[in-house]
């Protein structure tokens, strides 16, 4: 499968949930079941970020054990990372920010890949090498959907994942922006759930989830 056909797939997944769970752990098990209880409840994409010790074992891990889950690796810094991760067999990368090194080498990797922006410039590198959809982030202090709005005007062909500062009460309303394709949180996989084992609750916040970015 191309490059094209793997970011449509994926493109085609976020547009359909719109909510893009973000989840930190550092146990491979939790986070199985974590991804396990998210994807049962309507969120059958998840973005595992590299913040851990154990993040890239994690990632792998749950890639495995949850082949019917669209599992990528967020909080991308550098090459090195970006190649580990296609090691694991993630089927995306994201990252907060974006530089030339980083962006050349994503563009190059094969990996359906979002970089992160902050503003005009940002997206003029992230087009540059070929990313049309990005990561604003972090969307609460940058201008949420105002800057969507307005990056909307000179660049209508990018779409935005908003991540930061982003809750269950406000997420229908972000996802009113047209080119917003999806939001992004921890919210509803919150640390503290996890590590008390408290998959009930995390079934519930990832259902309200769900339910706040589906189509009204």
């Amino acid at each position: 499968m191309n490059i094209s056909t793997k970011m449509n797939q994926i493109v085609a997944q976020l547009n359909q949930i719109r909510v893009l769970p973000i989840l930190v752990a550092d146990d491979a098990q939790n986070a199985i079941r974590t991804v396990a209880t998210l994807a049962e409840n309507g969120l059958t994409a998840v973005e595992i970020t590299l913040r851990t010790p154990n993040a890239m074992k994690v990632l792998a891990e749950v890639v495995k054990a949850c082949p019917t889950v669209c599992v990528g690796a967020g909080t991308i810094l550098t090459e090195q990372q970006l190649h580990q991760v296609i090691d694991t067999g993630a089927a995306f990368g994201i990252s907060p920010g974006i530089t030339p090194v980083l962006a050349k080498a994503a563009a190059n990797s094969g990996l359906p890949y979002f970089p992160g922006v902050g503003g005009a410039s940002d997206l003029m590198l992230a087009l540059e090498h070929g990313f049309n959809i990005v990561k604003l982030f972090p969307s609460d202090i940058v201008g949420s959907t105002k800057m969507a709005k307005a990056l909307g005007g000179p660049f209508p062909d990018v779409k935005f994942c908003l991540t930061g500062g982003v809750t269950v009460e406000s997420t229908p309303q972000l996802l009113t922006q047209a080119n917003v394709l999806c939001v992004g949180g921890s919210w509803m996989c919150p640390a503290s759930l996890i590590d008390a084992k408290d998959w009930a609750a995390i079934g519930q916040l990832a259902a309200a989830a769900a339910q706040a970015g589906a189509r009204k």
